[in-house]
């Protein structure tokens, strides 16, 4: 399945071409894909800069933010 590699990138990607903020922010779980993604994210360069728990019954999430360009 290695037509698969590098889809998520190149869909990210696209969806922040063009746009004129200077940064994008996301909230990630840790354990999704027992911390794979987390770590997914933080190849692509988005930061740790803090925690987030909308509600009593969701998980924690890690807010996590990077430059556009």
């Amino acid at each position: 399945m290695a037509w698969h590699r590098g889809t998520a990138r190149r869909i990210h990607d696209t969806l922040l071409a063009g746009r004129d903020e200077q940064y994008v922010t996301l909230m990630v779980n840790e354990a999704a894909g027992d911390g794979k993604v987390h770590e997914l994210y933080r190849s692509w360069g988005y930061k740790d800069i803090g925690h987030s728990q909308p509600s009593p019954a969701s998980p924690r999430l890690t807010v996590m933010i990077r430059r556009t360009r």
